[in-house]
């Protein structure tokens, strides 16, 4: 029974901590101005990662190459 309490209070205590933090007033339009920053920052990081795969497509097709030809040998 002590343990549930535990608990309990605990999750209570945590919950009412998170929630104090997040009742603080927002500027208006931050949180549009939050989502376009982090929508550039996704939009590069894919168009990095695309290339990446690329380079490793580039890459395989050249490995695939060495070994056919050290077949041949």
């Amino acid at each position: 029974m002590n343990r549930i309490l535990l608990v309990i209070t605990v999750t209570l205590a945590l919950f009412s901590a998170t929630s104090v933090r997040s009742q603080a007033p927002q500027p208006p339009g931050s949180t549009l101005a939050g989502l376009q920053s982090i929508q550039r920052a996704n939009k590069a990081l894919i168009e990095k990662q695309q290339t990446t795969l690329e380079t490793l497509d580039d890459l395989k097709a050249a490995a695939d190459q060495l070994k056919a030809f050290g077949k041949r040998g």
